[in-house]
């Protein structure tokens, strides 16, 4: 459990740059292994798989993988950052006593023999013989996959509850079923022992896309060349919405000319070459290929914009079939992901730090891992999604159609008088399963019966309900509550229930989501005001309620117009690509984690425009799932720094669903972040390179990405922010954050208990110094020649130097009361002196320094 910063500074003694970072690395683990209870063993054994860099904080991350004889421990991952020659923060993911958890190193099972097993539990079908055709090194092979991609597979040890098991690591891509999986298969009994999917889709309720069997991969490679004559680099122009433009409810499309970012993308979009002169006249280049699958086969058409790159096309709305306006769609999915690409390149994911590109013109990182990005696809509906592999394999993204109807008057009550009326509900929006009412005048009329499932909250059909017979033939009423919507009507179609009304838990949502394609009742939703009228009435009444549809001459909303949700799925490949190194995208899968939370903010961000206001109401796909532009969208409640309207805080996620709820949180709080920054210092409408708080807040939390550990918790994120800006700015806002994150729950004593676990959090809303000016009187990292305080935090002994000064200081110690508790008097000063603290409790401290034209404070964590 942690409730301080994770992240531990120590200014070492300046180490030789003629040291490896592996050799600095090293030197500091053997230093201080102690502290985390790990033995000299536990960290004998690693390598650094990749490496991350900042321009703002002048950090270098290294992602190294703990071992044991040579085999790596799946998800240990810890982050040293080193700067200055100094290892000044480790994110901390190294095992205790590996030799007592470890079973055995040598496989019963063969990676061909443990592949064959996993895909039988995935319910993939195996029709040609798999074979080994590369060994990159011992117990690491590249498996061939019928005519799919290959699989990768190695050796490593899975952590079970506190044992390590052997096992085989594979990553499969399932194109056709919209799957991209993350397996370990034990080597010796063939159990599977975890698997998640890389494949991140963006609604929540667990939300997942129609699956459908087809035998075809596509292979993203440029195989599509329109030659070009013109020699001289073609920007191109484009008839899309511009990309702080949310949706077509929120403005119009325009036709933007060279859009392209001069430092991202300096050849232009349809570069691949490096060399002036478009590769492609088609939506694909360096950064991304775009084109329909309409047909969901992995492959489709790109719009052309002939020689002179002018991609204008019409787009007929909402109310015509969307094959009306592929061109377009596509055209904007196209602009948007290199937006996005660019810029967030200008902000530090580039090609060192893992981005996507098909030619990494700095020659860093991996190449040839440009966004795939299918529009309007076939596999799905009312959903979008993205893959991030590791760097140097593609990303990809699928958009879809939503086929949300508007707000109606679904629901008549026809008895008791009291209450009867028509009253405004909600379609459910499943994907598979979704069934539709029968339109008006044609009804589906019953008596309405409550659900009861025996538990505490006993009508959210979380548990199977104790009055099954009373269900069966009736519409049944069900709360809305933390398990899925989709499981919550199967259990009511088990039962024999011939409708479903969900009540939704929060004021003003209607929203709900889910796939179960075994569901074959209609279910709408009403709100929190109308469903809790209509239960109190139930409890003294019968209540007779008819269900229909009204007719309408909406088709479908185009995700691919939603550059909302276009932002929230790149941002995925983002935070994947940033948490844990280019090479890992297994680090945001814990339960806590924020990546739904990064998602929105991303998309947030690029919308903001001059005269928003942080108190304004932000639903995320508002367009998507047909609702009015101020509406909730997609989530619990819309973003606001207004709590009357978004009242989050930390010890909410416990009562949020995994991962688009507990992401909401953190999102909010990430909202909150930027308009504190904004209110400090402007906002500036340059956002590739301006000075305004929305671009010190992005460069903020893109530096707070590549500081945090493997698997993070809220608090980890939290302190990995609060690192960044020490780093940036030598903590000039380290008050106004740690009281924005205050304010919602993450205070100085929050705690997140298990990072696999999303509903142990414990909140607080202190900040680490009540009473104290945080105030710096000088800026050390503006004035890094004149003084500085050291090491920070440190267990006792901290070092003052001060360039250039001689004569009497006065330096007094005052703890987070306000309260003195050591004083250094008159005390002459030579450059550098010495105080011993050791005999303090850990906790925060004001180290504040005064002298001849010297006022200096400087806040310090004396540790244990």
């Amino acid at each position: 459990m942690k409730k301080h910063l994770y992240l531990i500074f120590l200014l070492l003694p300046l180490l030789s740059n003629s040291q490896t970072a592996t050799e600095k690395i090293q030197m500091y683990l053997n230093d201080n292994y102690q502290k985390w209870q790990l033995t000299k063993n536990d960290v004998s054994d690693w390598f650094v798989e990749s490496e991350a860099n900042s321009k703002s904080t002048a950090i270098n991350n290294y992602y190294i993988k703990q071992r044991y004889q040579g085999i790596e421990i799946f998800g240990a991952v810890s982050t040293i950052s080193i700067k200055n020659n100094e290892v000044i923060a480790v994110g901390n993911r190294f095992l205790a006593q590996l030799n007592l958890k470890i079973n055995t190193i040598k496989p019963v099972i063969s990676a061909i023999d443990g592949l064959m097993l996993a895909k039988a539990n995935l319910a993939i079908t195996n029709n040609q013989k798999n074979t080994i055709v590369e060994q990159i090194k011992d117990n690491n092979f590249i498996i061939s996959n019928d005519n799919f991609k290959p699989i990768k597979a190695k050796l490593v040890f899975q952590k079970v509850n506190n044992n390590l098991r052997l096992a085989w690591d594979y990553k499969i891509d399932v194109p056709y079923q919209n799957h991209y999986w993350s397996v370990r298969i034990d080597a010796i009994n063939g159990i599977v022992l975890e698997k998640k999917d890389l494949v991140i889709s963006c609604t929540f309720d667990n939300l997942n896309t129609n699956s459908n069997t087809k035998n075809f991969f596509f292979n993203p490679i440029f195989n599509t060349k329109q030659p070009s004559s013109i020699v001289n680099v073609q920007s191109g122009s484009y008839r899309v919405l511009p990309y702080y433009t949310e949706s077509p409810n929120h403005g119009s499309r325009q036709l933007i000319s060279s859009p392209s970012d001069a430092t991202a993308s300096p050849f232009g979009w349809h570069d691949v070459d490096g060399f002036p002169g478009e590769e492609f006249t088609i939506t694909q280049g360096n950064n991304v290929y775009a084109f329909e699958d309409t047909n969901d086969i992995e492959s489709g058409a790109s719009p052309d914009g002939g020689a002179t790159l002018v991609f204008d096309f019409p787009y007929a709305g909402n109310t015509v079939s969307a094959t009306n306006y592929l061109e377009a769609a596509t055209t904007n999915l196209f602009y948007m992901n290199n937006i996005i690409h660019d810029v967030f390149y200008n902000y530090g994911f580039d090609e060192f730090n893992g981005n996507f590109q098909s030619n990494n013109y700095t020659n860093t990182g991996d190449g040839n891992d440009y966004v795939v990005a299918q529009s309007q696809d076939g596999g799905g509906i009312n959903n979008a999604n993205f893959s991030t592999p590791s760097d140097g394999e593609n990303g990809r993204m699928q958009m879809y159609l939503w086929n949300r109807k508007a707000l109606a008057n679904l629901i008549t009550l026809n008895s008791p008088s009291t209450i009867s009326g028509n009253y405004a509900a909600l379609d459910n929006n499943f994907t598979a399963g979704h069934v539709n009412l029968p339109i008006l005048p044609s009804t589906l009329t019953s008596n309405l019966v409550l659900f009861n499932d025996g538990s505490s909250d006993t009508s959210d059909a979380c548990e199977p309900p104790i009055n099954a017979a009373q269900l069966n033939g009736k519409i049944v009423v069900i709360r809305r509550g933390t398990c899925t919507a989709a499981s919550k009507v199967k259990k009511a179609q088990n039962a024999g229930a011939i409708a479903v009304i969900i009540v939704n838990n929060v004021a003003n949502n209607y929203y709900i989501s889910g796939s179960d394609n075994s569901i074959t009742i209609p279910t709408i939703s009403v709100s929190k005001a109308i469903g809790e009228s209509i239960i109190t009435e139930m409890a003294f009444n019968t209540v007779n309620a008819s269900l229909g549809m009204t007719t309408s001459n909406f088709v479908n909303s185009d995700g691919d117009f939603d550059n909302l949700v276009i932002t929230h799925e790149y941002g995925h490949g983002i935070s994947n690509r940033l948490t844990g190194g280019r090479l890992n995208s297994d680090c945001l899968f814990n339960a806590e984690q924020m990546g739904e939370g990064w998602s929105d903010w991303f998309g947030l961000m690029m919308q903001i425009k001059l005269g928003d206001t942080g108190t304004d109401r932000k639903g995320v796909g508002t367009f998507v799932s047909n609702q009015p532009i101020n509406d909730v969208g997609i989530r619990s409640y819309p973003y606001s720094t207004d709590m009357t309207i978004n009242p989050f805080t930390f010890g909410m996620t416990n009562q949020q669903v995994a991962p688009h709820g507990v992401g909401s949180v953190w999102a909010t709080m990430l909202w909150d972040l930027t308009w504190a920054y904004i209110d400090k210092y402007g906002f500036d409408s340059n956002i590739y390179t301006g000075n305004g708080g929305n671009n010190k807040v992005i460069q903020i939390v893109i530096d707070g990405l590549k500081l945090q550990p493997c698997s993070p918790s809220f608090v980890e994120g939290r302190d990995a922010i609060i690192a960044a800006d020490q780093a940036i700015t030598g903590g000039q806002d380290f008050c106004m954050i740690w009281e924005v994150f205050a304010r919602r729950g993450l205070g100085f004593n929050a705690t997140s208990g298990d990072n696999d676990d999303a509903t142990d959090q414990t909140e607080d809303f202190t900040t680490p110094s009540p009473g104290i000016n945080c105030t710096l009187g000088i800026d050390y990292f503006q004035n890094d020649n004149l003084l500085k305080v050291y090491p920070n935090p440190s267990n006792g002994l901290i070092n003052i130097k001060i360039n250039n000064y001689q004569g009497k200081l006065t330096i007094q110690v005052i703890d987070i009361n306000g309260r003195m508790v050591d004083e250094y008097k008159n005390e002459n000063f030579n450059i550098e002196k010495s105080i011993d603290l050791k005999n303090l409790q850990s906790g925060m401290y004001i180290i504040k320094i005064t002298g001849d034209n010297l006022n200096f404070t400087q806040k310090i964590i004396k540790t244990n």
